[in-house]
């Protein structure tokens, strides 16, 4: 279909060209930053207790992947540590019923979910009760730009030095778009004009983040962590693993590349029949089933649990998981410390072969590179099955129990700098 269309195209006349551009202009979307930009109005509250508020776009199941959890995570341990109110803003228009993946988290974090106001977004500019000592804590580019006005409120009403903002930063968010102006907001979050100490999840992501020229005023840097729901799949005896791929599979996300993985994989089926009893399945966000050479398909396993997610690691042989980010993205570190050998990505300066010896990481995602590399990681096993259970981790921190190391460190400098100050 997209040749019979590149065809069509090709041949109309380009007056009948620019009608259909200019119709499809007419009734485009809006720029993001027209969707997700917004105010608010600031009511002052006299209350004098620290408060830590969560600025997030949703906390539903239904877009809780790791990101979220991760940076739900660090706002219950921040305020274990430091006894300060917690407060979650909802920043889209998204019903607040099902709080499930807040209430798991702070069960596994010892913390009580009912402690923990909920404000949900009802209106377009929402008021917004803040304190004196209220610390606001981002998660995206368009929450940071959000509150704004509300950090200079605060200042502006109660006087003092003003209050941090914290950023968790878990991607380099301007390259979701391309060059233009919801570009230029997201590198504006980047640089804030105000005290943000931003919280990197990786090194790499980090020293990305620096070489683009961007700056805090303080840097919390921590390095991706196996869920501590998944950890304990990886007890016990280790399961005989089956000739399956497992791929991360995200067709509407594009940073994972969708294409590219359709595109190798059927380059794989096709130019490797002696792997053609191997099952091939996609886990990430549903889809159909696609099609691959002599009559195969890859089956999608849409969302999965994550009870579900670790037994299909631990029987599972290799993985695909590609990802056009600096960040090194949880999915291939997972599969590589559960023994798939896994097939991902080098980007700029990541180059996770160097994190677990389990890792394939190709320069390219053109489709041959992507179909010799599955056509390595399938040898492999079929030369020694047990082979991936035997590999190395050099990434010692992913599977550390416990919660991150920069916890003491961030909620000591907001005791001692930011709360007791005041």
């Amino acid at each position: 279909m997209p040749r019979i269309r590149e065809r069509v195209k090709r041949a109309m006349p380009g007056f009948v060209r620019d009608a259909l551009v200019s119709a499809r202009t007419k009734l485009s979307a809006p720029p993001l930053e027209d969707i997700v930009l917004h105010d608010y109005a600031f009511a002052p509250d006299q209350q004098t207790r620290p408060r830590l508020s969560l600025v997030i776009p949703s906390i539903s199941p239904r877009t809780a992947f790791g990101g979220v959890v991760t940076g739900i995570d660090i706002f219950l341990e921040i305020g274990k540590r430091t006894g300060a109110d917690l407060r979650i803003l909802l920043d889209d228009f998204d019903r607040a019923d099902d709080t499930s993946v807040l209430q798991k988290c702070a069960r596994d974090a010892g913390v009580d979910a009912a402690s923990i106001e909920i404000v949900p977004r009802s209106r377009w500019v929402p008021e917004i009760g803040v304190r004196a000592s209220d610390v606001f804590y981002s998660f995206n580019w368009w929450t940071t730009l959000n509150i704004r006005s509300l950090l200079r409120e605060q200042t502006r009403t109660f006087g003092g030095t003003r209050k941090p903002l914290l950023y968790i930063i878990q991607e380099y968010e301007p390259l979701f778009y391309p060059m233009s102006s919801t570009h230029m907001m997201a590198r504006a979050a980047f640089e804030p004009r105000w005290p943000c100490w931003g919280v990197f999840n990786s090194g790499e992501l980090y020293e990305f983040f620096k070489a683009q020229q961007h700056d805090v005023e303080r840097a919390f840097v921590f390095e991706p962590k196996l869920s501590s729901r998944l950890r304990p799949y990886l007890d016990g005896e280790t399961p005989v693993k089956q000739k399956r791929i497992l791929v991360y599979g995200r067709p509407f996300v594009d940073r994972n590349c969708y294409p590219a993985v359709e595109k190798g994989l059927r380059q794989w089926a096709r130019n490797y029949p002696q792997f053609s009893d191997w099952e091939v399945v996609s886990a990430g966000l549903p889809h159909k089933p696609m099609p691959l050479a002599r009559g195969r398909a890859m089956r999608s396993l849409g969302k999965l649990s994550l009870e579900a997610y670790g037994e299909l690691l631990r029987t599972t042989a290799a993985g695909l998981s590609l990802m056009a980010s600096p960040h090194p993205s949880y999915p291939p570190l997972e599969m590589a410390h559960f023994g798939l050998r896994t097939v991902t990505n080098t980007y700029a300066n990541k180059n996770l072969s160097r994190s677990h010896t389990n890792i394939v990481s190709i320069d390219d995602v053109l489709c041959d590179t992507v179909a010799d590399a599955l056509a390595q990681v399938c040898g492999d096993f079929e030369a020694e099955p047990e082979a991936g259970w035997l590999a190395c981790s050099c990434r010692a921190t992913f599977i550390e129990p416990g919660p991150f190391k920069f916890l003491d460190e961030l909620a000591g400098a907001l005791l001692r700098e930011v709360w007791m100050r005041d």
